[in-house]
């Protein structure tokens, strides 16, 4: 990998690979954990439009890899324990969205202005809701969760710019279980978690919800993990309360 920044650097001069990396949206010395010359180049290299800020991030990680020597064996994961799956389309510093998936629920975050990368990442169907994330006047984090029903005509509202609560991030919820109770008594816990974040207010939520929803140990794991991945994607807009018991 070495070897090959220096190709792309032909005759550049060697100054010009010794500056610091600040002026990208992301030090590459702390995002790859290498700093040296190959990544110091890296870092002049997008910065002279050579290579993209994203192929030096993933250029840079190679290297890494390679200069760190055999890894170490992962230990085994614990009984119980949730691996995500994560997919990104776009520029990380650009435009953007990414799906994450856990056993059996799935989200896709995306920013407004990059509503063009939603079908890339979402499944033609299971879209059972849709979180629309703001900033309001008073400083706080406000969110509109939406039936699948009604998230297509917000998001054309969106991109024409009428938006009056300041929505500027889309959070679209799938794998939610498909039958009452459990669907409703999920979205219920879902709708509380964004009740009890600190600097979050539900201004608006079109989901219907049967009231005698049974709180079901099945439906509870599965909401904990969508709340999990919510959290994942967008840090502090829902409180999830520590599980009961033990439970994981």
């Amino acid at each position: 990998m070495a070897e090959l920044v220096r190709s792309l650097s032909g005759r550049r001069s060697p100054l010009a690979a010794t500056g610091s990396d600040q002026p990208l949206p992301i030090r590459l010395s702390e995002f790859a954990g290498v700093a040296d010359p190959t990544v110091r180049q890296l870092c002049s290299l997008a910065l002279g439009g050579v290579v993209t800020p994203a192929s030096a991030c993933r250029l840079a990680l190679r290297h890494a890899e390679e200069v760190s020597g055999p890894r170490r064996s992962q230990p085994p994961a614990a009984a119980g324990a949730i691996r995500y799956e994560l997919t990104l389309a776009g520029d990380p510093f650009g435009e953007f969205a990414f799906h994450l998936r856990g056993r059996g629920g799935w989200i896709v975050f995306a920013p407004v202005t990059s509503l063009g990368l939603l079908p890339e990442l979402c499944p033609g169907v299971g879209i059972q809701a849709c979180m629309l994330v703001g900033c309001g006047a008073d400083g706080r984090s406000t969110v509109r969760l939406l039936t699948a029903k009604d998230w297509h005509r917000r998001i054309v509202s969106l991109s024409n710019g009428r938006n009056r609560c300041g929505s500027n991030h889309i959070l679209l919820l799938g794998g939610l279980p498909s039958r009452e109770p459990e669907r409703s008594s999920a979205l219920t816990e879902i709708e509380q978690a964004v009740h009890r974040g600190g600097n979050t207010r539900l201004v608006f939520s079109t989901l219907r919800k049967r009231s005698e929803a049974a709180r079901s140990i099945a439906s509870r794991n599965h909401s904990r993990e969508m709340l999990a991945m919510i959290e994942l994607a967008f840090p502090g807009l829902v409180d999830v309360p520590a599980p009961t018991g033990g439970a994981r």
